[in-house]
């Protein structure tokens, strides 16, 4: 997982901070959040913009992204070849793309300090439609919002608000599908997930490492390579079989009983 500020959109986490300003200043339902807030406790609204705003230079200098894509659907190209966009904007000569179960990623658990989530490709204006939706589902279920402990209340709030800005981006990477693990030091430490130095394209910065292990006792499963892994696919390249037979060679050494069926070539007629 990589810092925010060297991430290939380098409008990242600031494209979706000015979609949450705009949507809580220049739009109706900001005074709507505030008021069902006030309803709830007078100065509550408040505690949550302290919370959320100072926490703005985190997600900005301390927000780690792992970016992955949805995968096509069974029986598609897509599914068999690959998605030829991100073959063309991230591979290089000798490219390949794995393919996970998603079991891991949809775990109800807190055992990495690191939550998925979907991106959201949103103007300003796509923004507000999700935005007043939060709002209206606080509005109507005012009473089961009333029950809960007030500390439950403003951390679940930041949460929504948090996530909302690090998983906005402009809609122009829309047909990346893409999802993210979001990791924030500051915020979740994590016993599980570390760091090391790297200098990558000369630029040296701190990149966090999820290690291919479970957390059984904490409902994490399924992260061990031969469960994570469904396949692999060699994209667009000039040396088909000896990157196979190298990947399959290292699947074996790492324990996956059916490396040879779990890597295969796109033969997609690309040339560099």
């Amino acid at each position: 997982m990589r810092g925010v500020a060297v991430m290939n959109d380098y409008s990242e986490i600031q494209h979706g901070q000015s979609c949450i300003a705009n949507a809580w200043k220049q739009t109706p339902y900001g005074g709507r959040l505030r008021a069902v807030l006030d309803r709830l406790q007078v100065g509550l609204v408040d505690e949550i913009v302290n919370l959320f705003d100072g926490h703005q230079p985190g997600r900005f200098k301390d927000t780690y992204l792992l970016s992955i894509c949805e995968h096509g659907k069974e029986g598609t190209h897509e599914s068999k070849l690959g998605r030829l966009s991100m073959w063309r904007a991230y591979g290089g000569n000798t490219n390949v793309a794995f393919v996970f179960n998603n079991r891991p990623f949809f775990s109800n658990s807190n055992a990495l300090s690191a939550y998925s989530t979907p991106v959201l490709y949103a103007t300003e204006a796509d923004f507000v439609i999700e935005f007043a939706r939060l709002v209206e589902n606080l509005e109507n279920n005012f009473d089961q919002l009333a029950a809960l402990r007030t500390e439950d209340v403003v951390q679940h709030l930041f949460f929504a608000l948090h996530f909302a800005v690090v998983s906005t981006k402009h809609p122009g990477f829309a047909e990346e599908r893409e999802w993210r693990v979001v990791h924030c030091p500051s915020l979740w430490p994590s016993q599980n997930i570390d760091f090391q130095v790297h200098s990558i394209n000369g630029v040296p910065q701190k990149v966090y490492t999820v290690k291919l292990q479970d957390h059984p006792t904490e409902g994490f499963v399924g992260a061990t390579l031969p469960d994570l892994l469904e396949e692999i696919i060699i994209g667009p390249t000039e040396y088909p079989d000896p990157i196979y037979q190298a990947l399959v060679h290292e699947l074996v050494k790492a324990g996956v009983s059916d490396a040879a069926q779990k890597v295969r070539k796109s033969n997609i007629p690309l040339r560099r």
